[in-house]
């Protein structure tokens, strides 16, 4: 069973929000790790190992980051991914989906940067200046007693485990979960803020921080950062869940996103989907200005190869990796610069052939303008890839390619799958392609134009709306 057929058996056959701890639902909390749990186990993959001492000590010293802005009055919360959404832009870090909102707002706006595997940037490096790191929050979390933690109706989550053999330790997350929303209560009831934007609705974090959100009627926004389709679980809701899990309002991409949302879905109102596009995207478009070395390395490149093709990696890397091998074999007319997640990964084990490189100094963005095609397998590259006028050629490794684009990316001209190295280089030699006007246009559906605009309508509507 796929991972999306998981959650809709589990949501319609188990009476999930009868699962309750102090009156409180927490299906739609437990539902993300669950999806995980399943998803390694489907998979064969381990747990995570836990953290070293050294990791452990760093994130402590986080703790400090921007400290001393929290010393201020502030009307918005704006709650990030962290530094891995951060791009050179200006010659300065912002970051891509949360900097417009923090400009809009600057400066009675506090930035809260959740870290994930890269340490936060000097404050010196960045655009936001009034910024604090989520791990002072955490850590604060963890100063909050639970009472009572007895979990009603535990008995269906001692059946969903056992039916699909998998196990977490629910009690713990459950409650290290109601020391965060505590923790939260008390941050709200001091700042009192009218909107709080976050990036990622469904990080266990940010699910504590609607809940408490929604308890102190402060209106809730998630900006997209990925794709969202039929098969996400996290935008597909199959039940009618306690709606203070979720956000009030979601700032898309583009218009294409209303489709998955019906009465089937109970994840959002169609009409609380406002499209406001990409600020990095309107700036690579129409302000970026490639460095001389940036145009000599790619003039060097068409002087050797007939065709460039950036590649992002997704999560079936390794076999991404074989595949791009094999198919760099086949011509040697083509050039593939990888464009990995983590840049500072270690990639000399893959032994990469003349024609596969990596170029750590320029972001996926920079590369696809210069570039003739984008390809993937699955990465949220191949929306924003036509975006900048690139078509894609989407790699249909185990089928995921296909799984999660083929009803969207249905346009022949932008999109194209495949299946074998062999028809991967004949496409790329033989596909005449429209110009990159031509496919920024036929691709408009997805990214909406003039984001400044787009994004000050938004705002405005939800300011003048009712909680």
């Amino acid at each position: 069973m796929d991972l999306i057929n998981f959650i809709k058996e589990v949501e319609t056959k188990y009476n999930v929000k009868s699962i309750r701890v102090n009156g409180m639902e927490v299906w739609p909390f437990l539902r993300m790790l669950y999806f995980s749990a399943y998803g390694k186990s489907a998979r064969n993959t381990t747990q995570k190992t836990r953290p070293s001492l050294g990791r452990k000590i760093k994130r402590k010293k986080n703790i400090f980051y921007g400290f001393f802005n929290l010393f201020r009055k502030y009307d918005y919360f704006v709650f990030s991914s962290g530094p891995i959404s951060r791009v050179n832009m200006n010659d300065k870090y912002c970051d891509k989906y949360c900097d417009g909102i923090y400009k809009y707002y600057h400066p009675k706006i506090l930035f809260i940067e959740t870290l994930q595997k890269k340490p936060h940037y000097r404050l010196n490096q960045v655009v936001t200046k009034r910024i604090i790191s989520g791990e002072l929050i955490l850590f604060f979390s963890k100063l909050f007693f639970t009472i009572n933690t007895d979990i009603e109706k535990e008995e269906i989550i001692k059946n969903i485990e056992e039916k699909f053999g998998i196990c977490i330790n629910y009690k713990k997350e459950i409650k290290f979960f109601l020391k965060q929303i505590k923790a939260l209560n008390f941050i709200l009831r001091i700042y009192k803020p009218k909107i709080i934007f976050l990036s990622c609705y469904y990080c266990s974090f940010h699910r504590a921080l609607l809940h408490a959100a929604h308890k102190h009627n402060i209106k809730t926004v998630e900006i997209q950062h990925g794709i969202i389709n039929r098969a996400h679980p996290a935008y597909n809701v199959f039940v009618d869940l306690d709606k203070s899990f979720f956000p009030d309002y979601l700032l898309s991409f583009g218009e294409y996103v209303k489709l998955f949302f019906n009465k089937n879905n109970y994840f959002i109102k169609k009409d609380n989907i406002l499209p406001i596009g990409s600020m990095y995207i309107d700036y690579i478009n129409n302000e970026y200005k490639a460095s001389k070395e940036t145009i000599e390395i790619f003039s060097n490149f068409r002087k050797k190869y007939k065709k460039i093709v950036a590649v992002s990696s997704s999560g079936v890397e390794d076999k991404l990796i074989d595949f791009l091998k094999k198919s760099s074999s086949l011509s040697k007319d083509i050039l593939y610069i990888f464009v990995p997640r983590d840049v500072d990964k270690d990639y000399s084990g893959a032994r990469f052939p003349e024609n596969i490189i990596i170029l750590k100094d320029l972001n996926f963005y920079q590369i696809v303008k210069r570039g003739d095609f984008h390809s993937t397998v699955y990465s949220t590259c191949a929306l924003e890839a036509p975006v900048l006028g690139a078509p894609n050629i989407l790699i249909n490794i185990d089928n995921l390619a296909k799984k999660h684009y083929l009803s969207m990316l249905s346009n022949q001209d932008v999109t194209r799958f495949i299946n074998t190295e062999e028809e991967f280089v004949a496409t790329i030699l033989k596909w005449d392609v429209k110009t990159r006007e031509e496919i920024m246009n036929l691709h408009n559906k997805f990214y909406e134009k003039n984001y400044d605009k787009a994004l000050k309508r938004a705002l405005q509507a939800i300011e003048n709306s009712a909680r």
